[in-house]
């Protein structure tokens, strides 16, 4: 099943360059698939109760074009695959009013099981419950890896806005913590058109967060650690 939905920009998406923001596009996806959920039956708030919750260990997203400031989007999601797996994979297109693509974009989902700490079986009736379609946004399943060696480090406060109703960083902050590692060129430049951030392990509030940075060819690596335990890497190009 395509799921579809409007969604018109608001100011506060909009960073100081007057651009979509990289966080914004991951909040407009997570929120999409939230009411693809509901609609399919699986409300996250519902799931949260029962004690098994869907977590994100991976976006990939390539921003073809960043919409102009209130511009309206299409956005389109669906979960793909023909039998249930360790995780799910969901895809994304975000188009224009003349139905252009600007963004496409690509996340994977594990079922967690709160009360024992693990990863859990995804069932063939819940799988099904999203009507799965075969079509997928990228034409290869990319491996992202770490650089064994970076070139600068750099320490990053938490901000209690950054923490979640689950004590630890949203998923769509680690965006932005990877952002404060980045030299000021580049920031400043906001010309990213591709990221890719895989999730290892949550960081939890009152952790002291670092982040590691390399830059290898056109790819910006970053490692972000908490309590000197690697959480997740960032690449953007």
């Amino acid at each position: 099943m395509f799921y579809k939905e409007k969604y018109s920009p608001r100011p506060g998406d909009y960073n100081r360059n007057g651009k979509l923001s990289y966080e914004a596009v991951l909040q407009i996806l997570e929120n999409t698939a939230g009411n693809h959920s509901a609609y399919s039956g699986d409300s996250i708030a519902d799931a949260n109760k029962s004690g098994i919750a869907w977590i994100l260990t991976e976006w990939r997203v390539v921003i073809v074009r960043r919409p102009e400031n209130g511009e309206p989007l299409n956005i389109t999601t669906w979960v793909r695959g023909k039998a249930p797996a360790g995780s799910v994979y969901r895809d994304f297109i975000l188009t224009d009013e003349n139905g252009t693509e600007v963004i496409r974009a690509e996340a994977k989902f594990a079922l967690f099981d709160i009360a024992s700490s693990r990863l859990t079986r995804i069932s063939e009736e819940l799988f099904a419950s999203y009507l799965p379609e075969d079509k997928t946004v990228f034409d290869n399943l990319r491996k992202l890896r770490a650089p064994s060696v970076f070139t600068a480090e750099t320490e990053i406060g938490l901000r209690r806005s950054d923490i979640d109703f689950n004590g630890h960083v949203h998923n769509t902050r680690y965006i932005d913590l990877a952002m404060e590692a980045i030299p000021e060129e580049h920031y400043a430049d906001d010309s990213f058109t591709e990221f890719h951030i895989v999730y290892y392990k949550p960081v939890f509030e009152n952790s002291a967060v670092k982040a590691q940075y390399l830059v290898k060819d056109t790819s910006h690596f970053v490692t972000i650690f908490a309590d000197d335990v690697c959480c997740a890497l960032v690449e953007l190009k």
